[in-house]
């Protein structure tokens, strides 16, 4: 095998540990997230999948949503699914030059049954994350907190 062969092969290797190691991060692990006035609304549950993150609803805490049990604002595959257990995040993808961002991702808002485009940043107990349509200066940030 030639230099350019063995470099090449390397590189790609290397690639392939960051990413995996950037999304093992968060694979497992459980988020509260917390709504405009700081009240905590659910508790999300990230996993991995062929180095790409999606979370799903695993506790519903804000009060005013306990009785809700559908996505009824919802269109589309997720329209009257159960609000525990949907997918709400998912294809996060490690970025490659930080190992504590995510990029290219989607999602919904259960509350508005809006979809968006999603990306992420890992600081500590801390996760960021930024839904957006179109332009992520146009979004909105959510600050989630890790059980």
């Amino acid at each position: 095998m030639n230099t350019f062969a063995k470099s090449l092969l390397l590189t790609v290797g290397l690639a392939f540990g960051f990413s995996a190691s950037a999304a093992d991060q968060l694979n497992n692990t459980k988020w509260t997230t917390y709504n405009d006035n700081g009240t905590p609304d659910a508790v999300l549950k990230f996993s991995e999948s062929n180095g790409k993150l999606s979370a799903k609803i695993v506790e519903i805490l804000d009060p005013r949503a306990k009785d809700k049990k559908v996505c009824d604002k919802c269109k589309g595959k997720f329209k009257n699914k159960p609000l525990t257990g949907a997918t709400v995040l998912w294809d996060l993808e490690p970025d490659a030059n930080d190992p504590n961002k995510y990029v290219n991702g989607s999602g919904i808002e259960p509350e508005t049954g809006r979809t968006f485009s999603g990306k992420a940043e890992l600081q500590g107990d801390t996760l960021k994350l930024r839904g957006y349509k179109g332009i992520s200066l146009i979004g909105k940030t959510r600050v989630l907190k890790r059980r």
